[in-house]
Protein backbone atom coordinates (compact mmCIF):
# COMPACT_ATOMS: atom_id res chain seq x y z
CA UNK A 1 0.00 0.00 0.00
CA UNK A 2 2.91 2.36 0.63
CA UNK A 3 3.66 4.42 -2.45
CA UNK A 4 5.81 7.31 -3.62
CA UNK A 5 3.73 9.72 -5.67
CA UNK A 6 3.72 13.19 -7.16
CA UNK A 7 0.83 15.56 -6.57
CA UNK A 8 0.66 18.44 -9.05
CA UNK A 9 -0.70 21.78 -7.84
CA UNK A 10 -0.85 25.27 -9.40
CA UNK A 11 2.12 26.31 -7.27
CA UNK A 12 4.32 23.28 -7.84
CA UNK A 13 4.61 19.53 -7.52
CA UNK A 14 4.62 17.72 -4.20
CA UNK A 15 6.33 14.37 -3.57
CA UNK A 16 4.35 12.06 -1.32
CA UNK A 17 4.29 10.72 1.30
CA UNK A 18 4.89 14.02 3.01
CA UNK A 19 3.99 16.14 5.99
CA UNK A 20 2.17 19.45 5.68
CA UNK A 21 3.54 21.46 8.64
CA UNK A 22 0.65 23.47 10.04
CA UNK A 23 1.30 27.21 10.17
CA UNK A 24 -0.77 29.39 12.50
CA UNK A 25 -1.36 32.50 10.37
CA UNK A 26 -1.43 34.70 13.50
CA UNK A 27 1.68 33.23 15.17
CA UNK A 28 4.30 32.08 12.68
CA UNK A 29 7.27 30.40 14.40
CA UNK A 30 8.90 29.14 11.21
CA UNK A 31 7.80 30.68 7.93
CA UNK A 32 6.87 28.54 4.93
CA UNK A 33 9.91 29.93 3.13
CA UNK A 34 12.17 28.77 5.95
CA UNK A 35 10.50 25.37 5.91
CA UNK A 36 11.05 24.94 2.19
CA UNK A 37 14.67 26.13 2.33
CA UNK A 38 15.80 24.20 5.42
CA UNK A 39 13.59 21.08 5.43
CA UNK A 40 12.49 20.78 1.79
CA UNK A 41 8.86 21.08 2.91
CA UNK A 42 7.00 21.22 -0.38
CA UNK A 43 3.49 21.74 1.01
CA UNK A 44 2.33 23.60 4.12
CA UNK A 45 -1.08 23.80 5.72
CA UNK A 46 -2.93 26.59 7.45
CA UNK A 47 -6.41 26.99 8.85
CA UNK A 48 -8.92 28.85 6.69
CA UNK A 49 -11.22 29.38 9.67
CA UNK A 50 -8.47 31.06 11.72
CA UNK A 51 -7.31 33.00 8.66
CA UNK A 52 -10.84 34.34 8.22
CA UNK A 53 -10.99 35.41 11.86
CA UNK A 54 -7.55 37.04 11.84
CA UNK A 55 -7.34 38.53 8.35
CA UNK A 56 -10.87 38.56 6.93
CA UNK A 57 -11.07 40.52 3.69
CA UNK A 58 -7.31 41.10 3.61
CA UNK A 59 -6.77 37.42 2.83
CA UNK A 60 -9.33 37.64 0.03
CA UNK A 61 -7.50 40.64 -1.42
CA UNK A 62 -4.00 39.15 -1.22
CA UNK A 63 -4.83 35.44 -1.30
CA UNK A 64 -3.53 32.92 1.21
CA UNK A 65 -0.17 32.93 -0.59
CA UNK A 66 0.11 36.66 0.00
CA UNK A 67 -0.85 36.37 3.65
CA UNK A 68 1.81 33.71 4.28
CA UNK A 69 4.30 35.36 1.88
CA UNK A 70 4.84 32.06 0.14
CA UNK A 71 4.67 31.08 -3.51
CA UNK A 72 4.67 27.30 -2.97
CA UNK A 73 1.77 24.88 -2.51
CA UNK A 74 -0.57 25.60 0.42
CA UNK A 75 -3.43 23.52 1.80
CA UNK A 76 -6.17 24.81 4.10
CA UNK A 77 -8.28 23.16 6.77
CA UNK A 78 -11.70 24.62 7.46
CA UNK A 79 -12.32 24.46 11.21
CA UNK A 80 -13.14 20.79 11.70
CA UNK A 81 -10.42 20.45 14.33
CA UNK A 82 -11.94 23.38 16.25
CA UNK A 83 -15.33 21.62 16.14
CA UNK A 84 -13.71 18.49 17.60
CA UNK A 85 -12.04 20.46 20.38
CA UNK A 86 -14.61 23.15 21.16
CA UNK A 87 -17.88 21.82 19.78
CA UNK A 88 -18.65 24.53 17.20
CA UNK A 89 -17.29 27.35 15.05
CA UNK A 90 -18.85 30.69 14.17
CA UNK A 91 -18.91 30.14 10.42
CA UNK A 92 -21.29 28.23 8.16
CA UNK A 93 -20.13 25.45 5.82
CA UNK A 94 -21.24 27.59 2.85
CA UNK A 95 -19.23 30.59 4.04
CA UNK A 96 -16.04 28.61 4.53
CA UNK A 97 -16.32 27.05 1.04
CA UNK A 98 -16.73 30.49 -0.54
CA UNK A 99 -13.91 31.90 1.58
CA UNK A 100 -11.47 29.15 0.58
CA UNK A 101 -12.38 29.63 -3.08
CA UNK A 102 -11.61 33.33 -2.63
CA UNK A 103 -8.25 32.97 -0.85
CA UNK A 104 -7.25 30.29 -3.39
CA UNK A 105 -5.16 27.64 -1.63
CA UNK A 106 -3.92 24.78 -3.76
CA UNK A 107 -5.92 22.31 -1.64
CA UNK A 108 -9.02 23.15 0.38
CA UNK A 109 -11.14 21.13 2.82
CA UNK A 110 -14.86 21.23 3.50
CA UNK A 111 -16.16 21.98 6.99
CA UNK A 112 -16.78 18.43 8.16
CA UNK A 113 -18.12 17.34 11.54
CA UNK A 114 -15.55 15.07 13.22
CA UNK A 115 -16.94 11.95 14.85
CA UNK A 116 -14.18 11.58 17.42
CA UNK A 117 -13.68 8.37 19.38
CA UNK A 118 -16.03 9.02 22.27
CA UNK A 119 -19.20 9.59 20.26
CA UNK A 120 -22.26 7.42 20.78
CA UNK A 121 -23.45 5.55 17.74
CA UNK A 122 -26.34 7.96 17.39
CA UNK A 123 -23.96 10.91 17.35
CA UNK A 124 -21.61 9.11 14.95
CA UNK A 125 -24.48 8.54 12.51
CA UNK A 126 -25.25 12.25 12.68
CA UNK A 127 -21.65 13.30 11.98
CA UNK A 128 -21.49 11.04 8.92
CA UNK A 129 -24.83 12.33 7.63
CA UNK A 130 -23.96 16.00 8.08
CA UNK A 131 -20.46 15.60 6.62
CA UNK A 132 -21.85 13.89 3.51
CA UNK A 133 -24.54 16.56 3.09
CA UNK A 134 -21.90 19.27 3.32
CA UNK A 135 -19.64 17.40 0.90
CA UNK A 136 -22.44 17.23 -1.70
CA UNK A 137 -23.33 20.87 -1.12
CA UNK A 138 -19.69 21.97 -1.49
CA UNK A 139 -19.46 20.35 -4.92
CA UNK A 140 -22.25 22.68 -6.08
CA UNK A 141 -20.85 25.76 -4.31
CA UNK A 142 -17.26 25.55 -5.52
CA UNK A 143 -16.31 28.24 -8.03
CA UNK A 144 -12.50 28.27 -8.30
CA UNK A 145 -11.34 25.55 -10.72
CA UNK A 146 -7.71 25.94 -9.63
CA UNK A 147 -8.45 24.72 -6.11
CA UNK A 148 -8.35 20.99 -5.40
CA UNK A 149 -10.81 19.82 -2.77
CA UNK A 150 -10.49 17.27 0.00
CA UNK A 151 -13.49 15.24 1.14
CA UNK A 152 -13.13 13.79 4.66
CA UNK A 153 -14.32 10.39 5.83
CA UNK A 154 -16.02 10.19 9.22
CA UNK A 155 -17.46 7.40 11.37
CA UNK A 156 -14.86 7.08 14.11
CA UNK A 157 -14.75 3.64 15.72
CA UNK A 158 -17.97 2.47 14.04
CA UNK A 159 -16.60 0.52 11.08
CA UNK A 160 -19.90 0.21 9.23
CA UNK A 161 -20.28 4.01 9.32
CA UNK A 162 -16.72 4.47 8.07
CA UNK A 163 -17.55 2.13 5.18
CA UNK A 164 -20.69 4.12 4.38
CA UNK A 165 -18.87 7.44 4.60
CA UNK A 166 -15.94 6.32 2.43
CA UNK A 167 -18.16 4.77 -0.24
CA UNK A 168 -20.46 7.76 -0.53
CA UNK A 169 -17.83 10.50 -0.48
CA UNK A 170 -15.72 8.48 -2.92
CA UNK A 171 -18.54 8.86 -5.47
CA UNK A 172 -18.32 12.65 -5.33
CA UNK A 173 -16.06 15.02 -7.27
CA UNK A 174 -13.11 15.32 -4.89
CA UNK A 175 -9.43 15.14 -5.77
CA UNK A 176 -8.26 13.99 -2.32
CA UNK A 177 -9.76 12.35 0.73
CA UNK A 178 -8.93 12.68 4.40
CA UNK A 179 -9.51 10.16 7.16
CA UNK A 180 -11.10 12.03 10.02
CA UNK A 181 -11.13 11.55 13.79
CA UNK A 182 -7.68 9.97 14.35
CA UNK A 183 -6.30 12.70 16.64
CA UNK A 184 -7.47 11.18 19.92
CA UNK A 185 -6.25 7.74 18.85
CA UNK A 186 -2.85 9.21 18.01
CA UNK A 187 -2.60 11.13 21.26
CA UNK A 188 -3.47 8.02 23.28
CA UNK A 189 -1.24 5.64 21.27
CA UNK A 190 -4.27 3.55 20.27
CA UNK A 191 -2.59 2.36 17.11
CA UNK A 192 -4.53 -0.89 16.71
CA UNK A 193 -7.78 1.07 16.54
CA UNK A 194 -6.13 3.57 14.21
CA UNK A 195 -5.28 0.69 11.87
CA UNK A 196 -8.93 -0.42 11.84
CA UNK A 197 -10.09 3.13 11.06
CA UNK A 198 -7.60 3.74 8.26
CA UNK A 199 -7.82 0.31 6.63
CA UNK A 200 -11.61 0.30 6.71
CA UNK A 201 -11.64 3.64 4.92
CA UNK A 202 -8.89 2.71 2.44
CA UNK A 203 -10.75 -0.40 1.31
CA UNK A 204 -13.69 1.74 0.19
CA UNK A 205 -12.05 4.92 -1.14
CA UNK A 206 -10.88 5.44 -4.75
CA UNK A 207 -7.30 4.22 -4.73
CA UNK A 208 -6.14 6.77 -7.30
CA UNK A 209 -6.90 9.70 -4.98
CA UNK A 210 -4.32 10.75 -2.36
CA UNK A 211 -5.24 9.95 1.23
CA UNK A 212 -4.64 12.48 4.00
CA UNK A 213 -4.49 11.33 7.63
CA UNK A 214 -5.72 14.27 9.67
CA UNK A 215 -3.56 15.38 12.58
CA UNK A 216 -0.73 12.87 12.19
CA UNK A 217 2.69 14.42 12.71
CA UNK A 218 4.92 12.24 14.86
CA UNK A 219 7.75 10.52 12.96
CA UNK A 220 7.50 7.35 15.06
CA UNK A 221 4.20 6.37 13.41
CA UNK A 222 4.80 7.45 9.82
CA UNK A 223 6.01 4.04 8.65
CA UNK A 224 2.81 2.41 9.90
CA UNK A 225 0.62 5.09 8.33
CA UNK A 226 2.43 4.95 4.98
CA UNK A 227 2.20 1.15 4.94
CA UNK A 228 -1.58 1.59 5.22
CA UNK A 229 -1.60 3.80 2.12
CA UNK A 230 -1.61 7.29 3.66
CA UNK A 231 0.03 9.91 1.44
CA UNK A 232 -0.35 13.18 3.34
CA UNK A 233 -0.08 14.18 6.98
CA UNK A 234 -0.62 17.48 8.74
CA UNK A 235 0.40 18.57 12.20
CA UNK A 236 1.55 21.43 14.36
CA UNK A 237 3.24 18.93 16.69
CA UNK A 238 6.69 20.18 15.70
CA UNK A 239 6.01 23.51 17.45
CA UNK A 240 3.52 22.33 20.08
CA UNK A 241 6.08 19.80 21.34
CA UNK A 242 8.79 22.47 21.20
CA UNK A 243 6.74 24.78 23.42
CA UNK A 244 6.69 21.99 25.99
CA UNK A 245 10.43 21.22 25.65
CA UNK A 246 9.65 17.90 23.98
CA UNK A 247 12.18 16.46 21.54
CA UNK A 248 10.83 14.26 18.73
CA UNK A 249 12.63 11.27 17.24
CA UNK A 250 11.66 8.32 15.07
CA UNK A 251 11.81 6.14 18.16
CA UNK A 252 9.63 8.32 20.39
CA UNK A 253 9.59 11.56 22.36
CA UNK A 254 12.05 12.78 24.98
CA UNK A 255 11.86 15.69 27.37
CA UNK A 256 14.77 18.07 27.01
CA UNK A 257 15.50 18.05 30.74
CA UNK A 258 15.98 14.27 30.61
CA UNK A 259 18.62 14.29 27.87
CA UNK A 260 22.37 14.17 28.44
CA UNK A 261 23.05 13.85 24.71
CA UNK A 262 21.07 14.80 21.62
CA UNK A 263 20.54 11.58 19.58
CA UNK A 264 20.37 13.32 16.21
CA UNK A 265 22.66 14.63 13.46
CA UNK A 266 20.59 17.63 12.36
CA UNK A 267 22.22 21.11 12.36
CA UNK A 268 20.49 22.07 15.62
CA UNK A 269 21.75 19.01 17.48
CA UNK A 270 25.26 19.16 16.06
CA UNK A 271 25.61 22.80 17.13
CA UNK A 272 24.12 22.48 20.63
CA UNK A 273 24.29 20.27 23.68
CA UNK A 274 21.17 19.64 25.78
CA UNK A 275 22.49 21.98 28.46
CA UNK A 276 23.11 24.73 25.91
CA UNK A 277 19.53 24.38 24.65
CA UNK A 278 18.21 24.55 28.18
CA UNK A 279 20.07 27.83 28.68
CA UNK A 280 18.67 29.50 25.57
CA UNK A 281 15.80 31.98 26.03
CA UNK A 282 12.35 30.42 25.84
CA UNK A 283 11.51 31.90 22.42
CA UNK A 284 14.88 30.87 21.03
CA UNK A 285 14.62 27.38 22.47
CA UNK A 286 11.14 26.90 21.01
CA UNK A 287 12.40 27.77 17.55
CA UNK A 288 15.48 25.55 17.86
CA UNK A 289 13.42 22.57 19.08
CA UNK A 290 10.83 23.18 16.36
CA UNK A 291 13.62 23.10 13.78
CA UNK A 292 14.96 19.85 15.21
CA UNK A 293 11.49 18.31 15.28
CA UNK A 294 10.99 19.12 11.61
CA UNK A 295 14.42 17.74 10.72
CA UNK A 296 13.49 14.50 12.51
CA UNK A 297 10.13 14.41 10.76
CA UNK A 298 11.29 15.01 7.20
CA UNK A 299 14.33 12.80 7.67
CA UNK A 300 12.04 9.94 8.59
CA UNK A 301 9.84 10.57 5.56
CA UNK A 302 12.88 10.48 3.27
CA UNK A 303 13.93 7.15 4.78
CA UNK A 304 10.44 5.78 4.23
CA UNK A 305 10.39 6.89 0.60
CA UNK A 306 13.73 5.21 0.01
CA UNK A 307 12.47 2.03 1.67
CA UNK A 308 9.49 2.02 -0.69
CA UNK A 309 11.74 2.40 -3.72
CA UNK A 310 14.08 -0.32 -2.41
CA UNK A 311 11.17 -2.67 -1.75
CA UNK A 312 12.06 -2.85 1.94
CA UNK A 313 9.16 -0.95 3.51
CA UNK A 314 7.91 -4.11 5.22
CA UNK A 315 11.21 -4.67 7.01
CA UNK A 316 11.48 -0.98 7.86
CA UNK A 317 7.96 -1.06 9.29
CA UNK A 318 8.77 -4.03 11.50
CA UNK A 319 11.85 -2.26 12.81
CA UNK A 320 10.00 0.98 13.54
CA UNK A 321 7.04 -0.71 15.22
CA UNK A 322 9.34 -2.23 17.80
CA UNK A 323 9.99 1.25 19.16
CA UNK A 324 6.84 1.04 21.30
CA UNK A 325 4.53 -1.81 22.39
CA UNK A 326 1.46 0.05 21.12
CA UNK A 327 3.02 0.43 17.68
CA UNK A 328 3.67 -3.31 17.72
CA UNK A 329 -0.02 -3.80 18.51
CA UNK A 330 -0.80 -1.69 15.46
CA UNK A 331 1.47 -3.79 13.28
CA UNK A 332 -0.14 -6.99 14.50
CA UNK A 333 -3.59 -5.55 13.78
CA UNK A 334 -2.41 -4.59 10.29
CA UNK A 335 -1.65 -8.27 9.65
CA UNK A 336 -5.40 -8.90 9.72
CA UNK A 337 -5.68 -6.89 6.48
CA UNK A 338 -2.95 -8.85 4.69
CA UNK A 339 -5.29 -10.04 1.91
CA UNK A 340 -6.15 -6.48 0.90
CA UNK A 341 -2.57 -5.24 1.28
CA UNK A 342 -1.24 -8.19 -0.71
CA UNK A 343 -3.24 -7.11 -3.76
CA UNK A 344 -0.95 -4.09 -4.12
CA UNK A 345 2.36 -5.56 -3.04
CA UNK A 346 4.88 -5.91 -5.92
CA UNK A 347 5.56 -9.49 -6.95
CA UNK A 348 9.27 -8.74 -7.25
CA UNK A 349 11.40 -6.18 -5.40
CA UNK A 350 14.97 -4.88 -5.63
CA UNK A 351 15.85 -5.91 -2.09
CA UNK A 352 16.02 -9.25 -0.31
CA UNK A 353 13.28 -10.41 2.03
CA UNK A 354 14.35 -10.16 5.68
CA UNK A 355 12.92 -12.12 8.58
CA UNK A 356 12.91 -9.86 11.63
CA UNK A 357 10.42 -11.58 13.92
CA UNK A 358 7.11 -13.35 14.09
CA UNK A 359 5.31 -10.57 12.15
CA UNK A 360 7.46 -11.45 9.11
CA UNK A 361 5.53 -14.71 8.78
CA UNK A 362 2.51 -12.74 7.55
CA UNK A 363 4.35 -10.49 5.10
CA UNK A 364 2.81 -10.41 1.60
CA UNK A 365 5.81 -12.24 0.08
CA UNK A 366 5.41 -15.17 2.46
CA UNK A 367 1.63 -15.39 2.21
CA UNK A 368 1.80 -15.15 -1.58
CA UNK A 369 4.29 -18.04 -1.81
CA UNK A 370 2.18 -20.30 0.40
CA UNK A 371 -1.01 -19.63 -1.53
CA UNK A 372 0.57 -20.04 -4.94
CA UNK A 373 2.19 -23.26 -3.86
CA UNK A 374 -1.20 -24.63 -2.82
CA UNK A 375 -3.19 -23.32 -5.78
CA UNK A 376 -0.77 -23.30 -8.73
CA UNK A 377 1.87 -25.91 -8.04
CA UNK A 378 2.02 -29.60 -8.93
CA UNK A 379 5.19 -31.59 -8.17
CA UNK A 380 7.03 -33.37 -10.98
CA UNK A 381 6.34 -37.13 -11.27
CA UNK A 382 9.38 -38.55 -9.44
CA UNK A 383 9.41 -41.55 -7.11
CA UNK A 384 11.72 -40.08 -4.44
CA UNK A 385 11.25 -36.91 -2.38
CA UNK A 386 14.31 -35.39 -0.67
CA UNK A 387 13.70 -32.81 2.06
CA UNK A 388 16.65 -30.52 2.79
CA UNK A 389 16.47 -27.90 5.57
CA UNK A 390 17.55 -24.35 4.86
CA UNK A 391 21.15 -23.21 5.27
CA UNK A 392 22.58 -26.38 3.72
CA UNK A 393 24.44 -25.14 0.67
CA UNK A 394 24.57 -27.08 -2.54
CA UNK A 395 22.90 -30.43 -3.21
CA UNK A 396 22.96 -33.38 -0.87
CA UNK A 397 24.53 -36.56 -2.15
CA UNK A 398 21.69 -38.52 -3.73
CA UNK A 399 21.84 -42.13 -4.87
CA UNK A 400 19.34 -41.56 -7.67
CA UNK A 401 19.44 -37.82 -8.47
CA UNK A 402 17.47 -38.18 -11.70
CA UNK A 403 14.62 -39.84 -9.83
CA UNK A 404 14.61 -37.48 -6.86
CA UNK A 405 12.56 -34.35 -6.34
CA UNK A 406 14.50 -31.99 -4.07
CA UNK A 407 12.52 -29.68 -1.79
CA UNK A 408 14.14 -27.19 0.57
CA UNK A 409 12.59 -26.28 3.91
CA UNK A 410 13.03 -22.54 4.32
CA UNK A 411 11.60 -20.49 7.18
CA UNK A 412 9.27 -18.66 7.04
CA UNK A 413 8.26 -19.70 3.50
CA UNK A 414 7.97 -23.37 4.36
CA UNK A 415 8.27 -25.72 1.40
CA UNK A 416 10.42 -24.48 -1.51
CA UNK A 417 10.69 -26.91 -4.45
CA UNK A 418 14.08 -26.83 -6.14
CA UNK A 419 12.63 -25.64 -9.44
CA UNK A 420 11.23 -22.50 -7.73
CA UNK A 421 14.38 -21.50 -5.88
CA UNK A 422 15.19 -18.57 -8.18
CA UNK A 423 11.70 -17.06 -8.06
CA UNK A 424 11.55 -13.90 -5.90
CA UNK A 425 11.85 -13.86 -2.94
CA UNK A 426 12.96 -17.49 -2.61
CA UNK A 427 16.33 -16.67 -4.12
CA UNK A 428 16.73 -13.43 -2.14
CA UNK A 429 16.15 -13.75 1.55
CA UNK A 430 17.93 -13.21 4.83
CA UNK A 431 16.77 -15.16 7.88
CA UNK A 432 18.47 -15.90 11.21
CA UNK A 433 20.25 -19.25 11.24
CA UNK A 434 19.51 -19.65 14.93
CA UNK A 435 15.85 -20.53 14.61
CA UNK A 436 13.06 -19.32 16.82
CA UNK A 437 9.84 -21.23 17.49
CA UNK A 438 7.91 -19.25 14.88
CA UNK A 439 10.42 -20.07 12.13
CA UNK A 440 10.27 -23.77 12.98
CA UNK A 441 6.48 -23.73 13.10
CA UNK A 442 6.24 -21.99 9.72
CA UNK A 443 8.20 -24.84 8.14
CA UNK A 444 6.65 -27.79 9.97
CA UNK A 445 3.08 -26.67 9.26
CA UNK A 446 3.85 -26.10 5.57
CA UNK A 447 5.67 -29.44 5.33
CA UNK A 448 2.79 -31.28 6.97
CA UNK A 449 0.31 -29.77 4.50
CA UNK A 450 2.58 -30.58 1.54
CA UNK A 451 2.95 -34.22 2.58
CA UNK A 452 -0.76 -34.56 3.25
CA UNK A 453 -1.46 -33.41 -0.28
CA UNK A 454 1.39 -34.99 -2.24
CA UNK A 455 3.09 -37.53 0.07
CA UNK A 456 1.18 -40.44 -1.45
CA UNK A 457 2.80 -39.83 -4.83
CA UNK A 458 6.29 -40.74 -3.62
CA UNK A 459 7.69 -44.21 -3.04
CA UNK A 460 10.38 -42.97 -0.66
CA UNK A 461 10.96 -39.82 1.37
CA UNK A 462 14.46 -38.78 2.46
CA UNK A 463 14.74 -36.25 5.30
CA UNK A 464 18.14 -34.64 5.77
CA UNK A 465 17.76 -33.55 9.36
CA UNK A 466 19.86 -31.00 11.24
CA UNK A 467 18.91 -32.04 14.74
CA UNK A 468 20.85 -29.20 16.39
CA UNK A 469 18.70 -26.58 14.70
CA UNK A 470 15.42 -28.42 14.25
CA UNK A 471 15.30 -31.04 17.00
CA UNK A 472 12.58 -33.58 16.17
CA UNK A 473 10.25 -30.99 14.64
CA UNK A 474 10.84 -32.04 11.01
CA UNK A 475 10.61 -35.72 11.85
CA UNK A 476 7.28 -35.14 13.57
CA UNK A 477 6.01 -33.17 10.56
CA UNK A 478 6.69 -36.24 8.37
CA UNK A 479 4.27 -38.40 10.37
CA UNK A 480 2.03 -38.97 7.34
CA UNK A 481 4.86 -40.67 5.40
CA UNK A 482 6.67 -42.35 8.29
CA UNK A 483 6.41 -45.83 6.67
CA UNK A 484 8.56 -44.72 3.73
CA UNK A 485 10.68 -42.14 5.56
CA UNK A 486 14.44 -42.39 5.82
CA UNK A 487 16.18 -39.92 8.14
CA UNK A 488 19.71 -38.85 7.32
CA UNK A 489 21.38 -36.83 10.08
CA UNK A 490 23.47 -33.87 8.91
Amino acid sequence: MGRVGRLSTPHGDVTTPTLMPVVDPSDVILSPKEMRHEFDAELVMTNAYLTRRCFGEKAIKHGIHGVLDYDGPIATDSGGYQILRYGDVDVSPEEIVHYQDAIAPDIATILDVPTGVRATRERAVETVRITLERAKQAVELRSNPKVMWCGPVQGGLFSELVVQSAREIGKLDYQLHAIGSPVELLEEYRYAELVDLVMTAKQHLPLDRPTHLFGAGHPMMFALAVAMGCDLFDSAAYVLYARDDRYMTSEGTFRLDELSYLPCECPVCVAHSPNELRCVSQDGRIKLLARHNLHATFGELRRIRQAIIDGSLGAYLEMRCRAHPRLLEGLRRLVMYRDFIGRFDPVTKPSAFCYLGEESVDCPEVVRHRRRLEKRYDPPPMPILALLPAFESGHPKLEEPNQTHLVRLVPPFGVVPEELEEVYPLGQFQVPRELDAIQIKSVTEALSRFLERYGGRYERVLLFNDERRWGNALVDACEKVKEKLKIIQL
